[in-house]
């Protein structure tokens, strides 16, 4: 009987080719930079003052008026706003308006698995990621003030994910998830232009020692917000070398952030038993290849991003590049795992004899691969693996469950449970609705000024099987 062949994709990208996007930045976003340095260059704490305005504008109604509100005697200012919100959300070729809607029904589908998968893999990844790792740790905020970070985390998916998220309006891409992602896009270059002119910066303009460590900009130019800040030690961030790093925040690492959120998660959701159709994961792909395009990744890796056999070749590719083991990483994941531990112990009841304060790491071993959690400074014990195995039974007997549908809104209520706890969760409610929620509210963990809430819009809490029912549709 003749050997079967089968037919194996090869990654289109050689060496080469991703040392180049190594060293391309965004010039869309990098252009709105360079005008607020050109414009308020006067001194240091003013161009981080005015690029924290920009940051924190809100960009819920009409972006070009509010851009004139909070810039209304700077017309250079309102017109690079105007040219970066106006071109970022111009419709890429590719579109599939079917496959974003669903992609949407997917993740609304797995809520609660999704959110356990990013923070036990795709978070974790990041912290490996050596070039990536010097960005993170110049300001200490992952590690300063954990349980905010992971708010923004999980609020910044839910708006790209949620309903109405990423949607097409007017011929163009709308929704709440367009305006978090743009807002991203627009701090991402501000800390690349930071880091790459830090020496010219402080040579070439006026600053004095009055420094406000909570503008988390500064961080990237003063060395003395860093002795302000926790976990530090004796330790200093790595210094950015070019040469071997490329470009901060550059291509490449917005490829390899994007598949974190999109891949990631479709693979730990696969792991844990929750065996997703091909049409499902494509479109989930899809979803997250949209809102990639509004970050700024470049448009050669999100066209190969359509199925999963591809994206685990680039990914990999890409990891072997990046991975690597880094104090700050590892103080980026205890940090991470000590916000785990101490809630899962608040919260679930015997939590000493189910081991929970263990759970997010033993759960994390299984979803990465060895080598990064060994590079996140993570080891197993003889009792922790024994520990591992009886638990990851009941996670695979959960997950199977949930891909069958049974337990769907269970996870749900566990999800929203967990959120309203860890996070002061609030849903979009109406006024009213919102009222009755606050006068009802658990006030025994007050969280009164440990981060904002994580919002969640109402519909998404419930799950009805969407994505099965968008299944069922395009099969009729």
């Amino acid at each position: 009987m003749p050997a079967k062949h089968t037919t194996t994709y090869q990654s289109p990208f050689s060496t080469e080719d991703l040392n180049n996007f190594r060293k391309q930045g965004d010039p869309l976003a990098d252009e709105v930079i360079d005008v607020f340095a050109e414009q308020y260059g006067s001194s240091i704490q003013e161009l981080a003052e005015k690029l924290e305005n920009m940051i924190r504008m809100p960009t819920d109604g009409d972006v070009i008026a509010m851009a004139k509100q909070v810039f209304p005697d700077n017309e250079q200012i309102q017109k690079a706003l105007e040219k970066y919100f106006t071109q970022a959300v111009k419709l890429p070729e590719w579109l599939d308006t079917d496959k974003l809607k669903h992609g949407g029904y997917v993740f609304r589908d797995h809520m609660f698995s999704s959110f356990m998968v990013l923070g036990c893999a795709s978070l974790p990844i990041c912290y490996v990621c050596r070039p990536d790792v010097k960005v993170l740790s110049y300001t200490r905020r992952l590690i300063d003030d954990a349980p905010k970070r992971l708010v923004e985390t999980a609020q910044m998916v839910v708006d790209v994910m949620g309903e109405g998220g990423l949607t097409v309006k007017d011929n163009e891409l709308a929704g709440k998830g367009v305006q978090s992602t743009l807002k991203i896009r627009l701090i991402h270059a501000a800390i690349r232009h930071l880091m790459l002119n830090k020496e010219k910066i402080l040579a070439a303009h006026s600053h004095n020692n009055d420094i406000n460590p909570k503008n988390f900009l500064l961080a990237y130019i003063y060395d003395e917000v860093q002795d302000q800040c926790k976990w530090y030690g004796e330790s200093k961030p790595d210094v950015w070398n070019i040469d071997q790093d490329g470009v901060p925040i550059n291509k490449e690492a917005l490829a390899e952030t994007l598949l974190t959120f999109s891949y990631l998660i479709l693979s730990g959701l696969n792991k844990i038993g929750i065996k997703l159709p091909s049409q499902q994961q494509q479109a989930y792909l899809h979803a997250w290849n949209v809102a990639g395009y509004l970050l700024g990744v470049d448009e050669s890796f999100l066209k190969e991003f359509d199925t999963f056999e591809k994206v685990d070749v680039i990914y990999t590719q890409i990891m072997l590049r990046r991975r690597g083991k880094t104090t700050d990483g590892i103080l980026l994941q205890q940090s991470l795992l000590e916000v785990f531990a101490d809630n899962g112990a608040r919260l679930i009841p015997f939590g000493r004899l189910l081991h929970v304060r263990r759970l997010a790491r033993l759960v994390t071993s299984k979803l990465i691969a060895q080598q990064a959690y060994a590079d996140l400074g993570l080891k197993l014990s003889l009792y922790d693996r024994i520990v591992r195995f009886f638990m990851w039974i009941g996670i695979r007997v959960f997950g199977w469950l949930v891909s069958k549908g049974w337990f769907r809104k269970i996870s749900d209520y566990v999800f929203a449970k967990i959120a309203q706890s860890l996070w002061d969760w609030r849903a979009d409610f109406s006024n009213a609705e919102t009222q009755v929620a606050e006068k009802h509210k658990n006030h025994k963990h007050d969280k009164t000024g440990v981060c904002n809430p994580l919002i969640i819009p109402h519909q998404l809490i419930a799950t009805s099987h969407l994505a099965d029912q968008y299944d069922s549709k395009a099969n009729t």
